[in-house]
């Protein structure tokens, strides 16, 4: 029991990971899903949300439609690793004052993430554990120095704070389907539930609060969360050695997922590749996946996951009956 309820915890940092990337640190993803429109039943949908669907994936066990998901999947993640890539060039040009070679310390730190996930899921749990509670603690006391205010108005002004914490949700839950399922298998459905409810109640208590903090910036900052932090240099040096972990986990829970390419067994110059891609695709630039891409994978998001959930009731009405050989068969 005490250890299916550690498992819990470790389960709910690793989700926690693979979610708080580069979008998310900087305030970006916030910005743009929660603070243009922030209310009290945008977030609140977003907890209900969180938790359902981390939960149906986590207890979802129809092989039958696992693959072509898990491609899917493996497809958008692709794109995340682009999207972590890219914020790493921007990190790494600020800390280290890098120009013309800072791709390619990019792309050894990606490469050294590869290999640790050649380990398995294992490697990306206790990655995840040892940051995202560190992490999530500073996030919090940095939110305190810039918030006076806590109220939040109970209803948003417009649709748009109601459907974009959906979406937000849904490529989410998507993105991390991997990383939410092979963490989570161990659980029996009670740790489920508390790892569901655990990892929905600290993201969004994250979301309220950065909300809060970037809410009147510009739409064109590219970091918001991160710029209100530029005349404190101390805190600054924080923030850029905080926002590297939260790169490093999501890439790594990433990268992870698209090696688990639907379940197929890949050689190891199929994984290179695969990689490869994703470094192509951050080329297209932090604000544009964040902005363009995302809300997209949102939408398709929850397609898969509709589907997913309309083809299981169907497969599971189409299982066989098993009965008992009679007694006289047996003789």
């Amino acid at each position: 029991m005490r250890r299916l309820f550690l498992c819990s915890f470790v389960t709910a940092f690793t989700i926690i990971g693979s979610i708080i990337g580069a979008g998310f640190i900087t305030g970006k993803e916030v910005f743009e899903f929660f603070a243009k429109d922030l209310s009290l039943s945008g977030i609140y949908l977003a907890f209900l949300s969180f938790t359902g669907l981390i939960y149906f994936v986590m207890s979802n066990r129809n092989t039958q439609i696992k693959k072509w998901i898990e491609v899917f999947v493996a497809v958008s993640n692709i794109i995340v690793a682009g999207c972590m890539i890219s914020a790493l060039d921007s990190v790494y040009k600020r800390v280290f004052c890098l120009t013309e070679k800072v791709k390619i310390l990019s792309i050894i730190t990606a490469i050294l993430l590869f290999i640790m996930t050649l380990n398995g899921i294992s490697i990306v749990e206790k990655f995840c554990s040892l940051c995202l509670p560190i992490m999530i603690g500073v996030i919090i006391a940095l939110c305190f120095l810039k918030t006076e205010d806590y109220s939040l108005p109970l209803s948003p002004k417009t649709f748009e704070g109601i459907a974009k914490p959906f979406i937000y949700v849904g490529f989410n839950v998507i993105l991390s389907a991997g990383v939410i399922k092979n963490s989570g298998e161990k659980l029996s459905p009670p740790f489920k539930m508390l790892a569901s409810l655990l990892t929905s109640f600290l993201i969004c208590t994250l979301v309220w609060l950065i909300s809060l903090v970037v809410k009147c910036s510009e739409s064109n900052d590219e970091m918001p969360f991160i710029s209100l932090f530029y005349s404190n240099v101390k805190l600054l040096k924080i923030i850029d050695i905080l926002t590297l972990f939260a790169i490093y986990s999501t890439l790594i829970s990433a990268i992870y997922t698209i090696n688990k390419f639907g379940g197929i067994s890949l050689s190891i110059k199929s994984k290179v590749c695969l990689l490869l891609l994703a470094i192509t695709v951050s080329e297209l630039g932090f604000s544009p996946i964040v902005e363009v891409l995302y809300p997209i994978l949102g939408i398709l998001a929850y397609a898969f996951i509709f589907v997913t959930f309309l083809l299981s009731g169907l497969f599971l009405r189409e299982q066989p009956k098993h009965t008992l050989p009679l007694q006289a068969d047996i003789k």
